[in-house]
Order: structure tokens, then C-alpha cells, then sequence
């Protein structure tokens, strides 16, 4: 009977510690709770993964980050996070990025941990505190930096590409600041250049580098190097000086400075090569024709089409030349 009575006094004191520890769990977990919001989430997950390299503000001025080449992207900073997008940050931080220090995280981090990480960055204050910039001011910008990191060691700070590196490349690398150079190059194949890079040549392909944005930046700025045309020269001159430059460096071995096809390689080629200076011949071959063999080639001749190395610029001002230097215009 006692032992009955002992046990009835000790069920209160059970149901009570029960209670209590109840109510000591649901108070952990709602503060576990509180803390795993998705800001703190990830907030945790940048200082631990990325802070060491990117800097606690975002800035990149760390000691590790000043040792990496090329340097981290500074996340506070406006004109980087303008080209930056949720798309390119999710696949770097999950994919990592091609030629930087930057892994990916694929195997360490979630989906959702990615997400709280990509939301964490874009609330870096630093970069919203900054006056804001045009569109067209963020992209020049923009384009000056990836041009100084990436192209100044051969083309030059100023596009004159007289540095020690170009000195010793073969074939030199162009000269964005000559504007016949610029006016060969077009929007399309300085596009393909540095996208792709451009075989035989030093130039490597910056496609896994770069957006497509930023070489659309970089092709903006590189048009801001190119000098103003010579004193007394007018755009048609300048057509004229392009279609000598092409046609020295295409033509001339077939059809001769001379237009007159009398070249050691002309002549041993059936039929002979095009005479520009018979008069006869070319006052009956119109400008889109000779654009047309220019472009396309003749079939049954040695001339090959060029469409693909010449646009559509390059073919008209060659013609142009031809018409000049030999008479017929």
C-alpha cells in the first residue's frame, strides 16, 4: 500500500519534468528554427566558403585574394555585379570557373544552399551603397577592365600593341588603335575572336571566361582606341586604303601589284587569272559581278570563294581598288 501511495506522489513530479522538458525542446527548436532562416543560412555559408577569398564585405581585398591571378570578383562592386546574373552565378558557384581559383561546390552544397548563398551575395551592401552608372557607362567600364586584365600584355593599354609580348609574336597581334585596322573589323568577327580565338596566332579563346555581355563590352571599348582618321583623309579614302591593304594581301600574288595577272604564280595557272587592266573585259564586268566572283569564286578557275575570310565591307571596298588602281572607275 505504501509502495502504491509512493508511486502516485512521484507521477506529478514525472509529468511535470516531462512538461518541462517538452516545453525546453520546442524552445530549442524554434530558436533552431529562427536561426536556419534562409538569411542566416547563408550568411553562414559565405563566411564559410567564401569569405576567405571574396572578403567578408565582398570586396576581394584579402590576403588570399591578393595572391590569386586572376583575382576574385570583387562582389561589392557595381559594374562586376551588373554583367553577373542569378544564371552565371548559380554555374559558377556550382560549376566553378574554368582558368580562376574559383571550384565548384556541387558535391559540398544543395540546391537550396546555393540559392541562400546567391541570395546572400546579391545583398552585399557595398555595391548598392555606389552612385549609379548608365548602361552605356557600366559597359565601357566594364570592357576597359577585361581589356586591361586580359588583352593590354600583347595589344597595348592605348591599342598600339608595342609591348615586349607583341615584339615577339608572329604574326603580330592588331593594332586597335590604326583605323584601317579597325575598319576591317567588323562587330561579327571581333566577336568570333575573342570568343574563340583565332587559329595560328597567339590569340586563345576567352567563350569560358567571359559572358557574352562582356566581349560585347570589350568590342565597345576596343572601338574607343582606334585614332581618329589622318589629317585630310575622308571615310572613302579610308575604304580605298582598306581595299589596297586586301588586295596586297589576297590578290596580288595571283593578278599582280599590276593588275595584270603577270605573276610566277599566274601564270601557271589554266585559265589565267583575271587581267584588270584589259579595258574591254572589265567595262563589261559590272561591280556586283566582281563582288560576286569575289565572294563566291569561279567555277572552273583557280578562284576561290573568299565569303567567310572577307565581309561584306572588305569585298566592296576590294572592288573598289581594283576599279581605282587600274582605271576603270
Amino acid at each position: 500500500m505504501r509502495a502504491c501511495e509512493a508511486a502516485a506522489a512521484r507521477r506529478p513530479k514525472a509529468a511535470v519534468l516531462s512538461v518541462a522538458m517538452c516545453v525546453a525542446c520546442a524552445i530549442a527548436l524554434g530558436c533552431s528554427a529562427q536561426a536556419a532562416s534562409p538569411s542566416e543560412r547563408g550568411k553562414a555559408l559565405y563566411e564559410r566558403h567564401c569569405a576567405v577569398c571574396h572578403g567578408a564585405d565582398g570586396q576581394a581585398d584579402t590576403p588570399v585574394g591578393r595572391l590569386l591571378k586572376p583575382r576574385p570578383r570583387n562582389l561589392a562592386d557595381p559594374v562586376e555585379m551588373a554583367r553577373l546574373d542569378i544564371d552565371r552565378l548559380y554555374r559558377s558557384i556550382k560549376e566553378g570557373r574554368p582558368g580562376t581559383a574559383m571550384a565548384g561546390w556541387k558535391e559540398q552544397l544543395t540546391e537550396p544552399e546555393i540559392a541562400d548563398l546567391i541570395d546572400t551575395i546579391r545583398e552585399l551592401p557595398s555595391a548598392a551603397k555606389a552612385p549609379p552608372m548608365s548602361p552605356e557607362a557600366v559597359s565601357l567600364e566594364d570592357g576597359r577592365r577585361i581589356y586591361e586584365r586580359e588583352c593590354a600584355s600583347c595589344h597595348g593599354r592605348d591599342g598600339r600593341a608595342d609591348t615586349k609580348v607583341a615584339k615577339v609574336l608572329d604574326p603580330p597581334p592588331p593594332k586597335f588603335s590604326d583605323p584601317v585596322t579597325m575598319a576591317r573589323l567588323d562587330d561579327g568577327r571581333m566577336y568570333q575572336a575573342i570568343y574563340r580565338g583565332r587559329p595560328g596566332t597567339a590569340m586563345g579563346g576567352h567563350g569560358e571566361l567571359l559572358a557574352p555581355m562582356e566581349i560585347v563590352d570589350v568590342m565597345r571599348y576596343l572601338r574607343t582606341l582606334a585614332r581618329p582618321l589622318p589629317d585630310g583623309m575622308t571615310p572613302a579614302q579610308l575604304d580605298l586604303r582598306v581595299g589596297e591593304q586586301i588586295y596586297g594581301q589576297q590578290c596580288a600574288a595571283c593578278h599582280g601589284e599590276k593588275g595584270d595577272a603577270r605573276t610566277a604564280l599566274g601564270q601557271q595557272l589554266m585559265p589565267r587569272p583575271r587581267d584588270f587592266t584589259r579595258s574591254e573585259d572589265m567595262a563589261a564586268l559590272s561591280d556586283e559581278r566582281l563582288e560576286r566572283s569575289i565572294r563566291y569564286g569561279v567555277s572552273g578557275t583557280s578562284m576561290a570563294p573568299w565569303e567567310g575570310v572577307l565581309n561584306r565591307e572588305d569585298v566592296q571596298r576590294v572592288t573598289l581598288y581594283i576599279r581605282r588602281k587600274f582605271g576603270h572607275h
